[in-house]
């Protein structure tokens, strides 16, 4: 098994969880986002953005599970399910109670938006079972660990920074500025959750992105 196809087993039983509480919305926004495991930013485990993938209906979800702050199998599907969290809860919510909510529903007990230590015991009996059945990735491991099991040093995920309900520094802390991007690159900062605006450079639209 590779990495990628690892990742998108992770996604299949969460969906599947969804699916089976009748909640089909909710299994169809995880199935149709757009999953892939990639090199991903320094020091993050995992990014989601928003309405970030064009597909010639409204625009899915784009989450990354990132290379760079990868630790075990055990971490690799707790990061999948922490953004599926994000994916299943939307946009908006942060690290709050809905998204604390979704990541529950999907197997991730007592989630935390930053410094989560992914071990076995953290998935409820059901998705602990499931995952403990995957095949170990054989297709190597990134090449990114220092002598002290990391070259980079994991960051705090942004969304709890100045985010209601985030807990990464406290209520109310930190930048209340969202990242937004269009398709050409161009970034702009702005502290609504709703920024509906065009790149004049390249048409596209703005999504908002959401690390992890």
């Amino acid at each position: 098994m590779t990495h990628e196809q690892f990742v998108q087993r992770v996604r299949s039983n969460a969906v599947a969880r969804l699916t089976a509480r009748g909640d089909t919305e909710g299994a169809e926004r995880l199935a149709s986002a757009k999953l892939v495991y990639g090199k991903g930013v320094t020091g993050l485990r995992g990014i989601t953005c928003y309405n970030a993938w064009d597909n010639g209906k409204a625009g899915d979800d784009f989450i990354e599970v990132c290379a760079q702050g990868e630790e075990s199998p055990t971490q690799l599907a707790g990061t999948t399910i922490h953004e599926l969290g994000h994916c299943l809860a939307g946009p908006g919510t942060g690290h709050g109670p809905k998204w604390k909510e979704a990541c529950e529903t999907l197997g991730l007990r007592r989630p935390r938006a930053q410094g989560h230590q992914y071990l076995m015991a953290g998935f409820d009996p059901a998705m602990r079972a499931q995952i403990a059945r995957l095949a170990k990735p054989l297709d190597g491991n990134p090449a990114f660990r220092g002598i002290d099991g990391f070259l980079f040093k994991l960051r705090p995920c942004s969304m709890g920074y100045g985010t209601r309900g985030g807990t990464s520094r406290g209520k109310g802390s930190g930048s209340r500025l969202r990242k937004w991007v269009c398709g050409c690159g161009v970034i702009a900062r702005v502290s609504s959750d709703d920024f509906q605006a065009t790149c004049k450079r390249c048409g596209g639209d703005f999504s908002m992105e959401v690390k992890a």
